[in-house]
């Protein structure tokens, strides 16, 4: 994602990760949280696809599927006396980037979070040539006038003007950027790293809780490196589990004495590193 730069963004609902493009339309309901209902609100969604010809329905997950593929999946937030569902719609979206975001490299990691369930996944352009972004939300809101009695008010289109007019909405904007909303509640997790360079075989084991390291082992198969490995598993933690986090950690004050031989092996140890990440 980073190399391509896909930015990734973490929302206030829970759920697994979806994926984003133009192809793809979002939806929200806002409710009384006396009124919350996921299965209604789904099959709301699914009587405006009846209206566009594609043969919707909601799966046991509630999820909204065309011929067994997921074409829709939600999550909801109640706050209060509120509540609201939302979802997305891979309308005509990039379905291999998809897969390519959300099946990474399998790597040596062993967390507590929870795992997302795995479906195959479709879009609405293999039923109808004529679907797109404004003929789905002019369905779906002709249908949730339909379904509760109300009429039809002008749509507003929001604009980064509009919102940073909003203190409140900026405030919001200006939290979900932070590493913090990112990354803080990132379940606890270990990751395993094992390499064999020219130079001697690395294994490195690190324990983070919240994005942050807590614990880190450095083993290095070379008698000459007893000391520096130490060094360099006392120096991760409490460093962020990210990119910038390792760097950091490689950025001794001495280390512009090391031999040209350890020098070389600690860029090299640091690039793989950083990297695996």
């Amino acid at each position: 994602m980073e190399s391509e730069n896909v930015p990734l963004v973490r929302r206030r609902s829970g759920g697994g990760t979806v994926y984003h493009d133009i192809g793809n339309t979002n939806y929200t309901i806002i409710m009384p949280r006396e009124n919350f209902d996921r299965v209604t609100n789904a099959e709301l969604i699914v009587r405006g696809l009846h209206q566009l010809d594609i043969p919707a329905s909601v799966n046991e997950r509630h999820d909204i599927v065309v011929d067994g593929k997921k074409v829709s999946g939600s999550a909801y937030k109640l706050v209060n006396n509120r509540a609201y569902h939302h979802g997305t719609m891979l309308i005509d979206a990039d379905l291999g980037a998809l897969g390519r975001y959300l099946r990474p490299p399998v790597k040596n990691l062993v967390g507590k979070g929870v795992d997302s369930v795995r479906s195959t996944v479709g879009k609405l352009r293999d039923h109808s040539y004529t679907v797109d972004h404004s003929t789905f939300s002019d369905a779906v809101a002709e249908e949730f006038c339909r379904t509760h009695r109300v009429s039809l008010i002008k749509p507003i289109e929001l604009t980064m003007k509009h919102l940073t007019e909003h203190p409140k909405i900026q405030e919001y904007l200006d939290e979900i950027k932070t590493w913090d909303w990112i990354y803080g509640q990132t379940p606890d997790f270990t990751h395993r790293l094992e390499k064999i360079f020219s130079w001697a075989k690395v294994d490195i084991i690190i324990r983070s809780h919240r994005g942050l390291i807590t614990e880190s082992s450095v083993s290095v198969g070379a008698a000459d490196w007893t000391a520096l490995a130490l060094r360099l598993a006392e120096r991760l933690i409490g460093k962020h589990y990210s990119k910038d986090g390792v760097a950091e950690a490689f950025r001794f004050e001495d280390r512009d004495t090391l031999t040209d031989r350890h020098g070389d092996q600690v860029r090299e140890l640091e690039r793989w590193l950083v990297e695996s990440l």
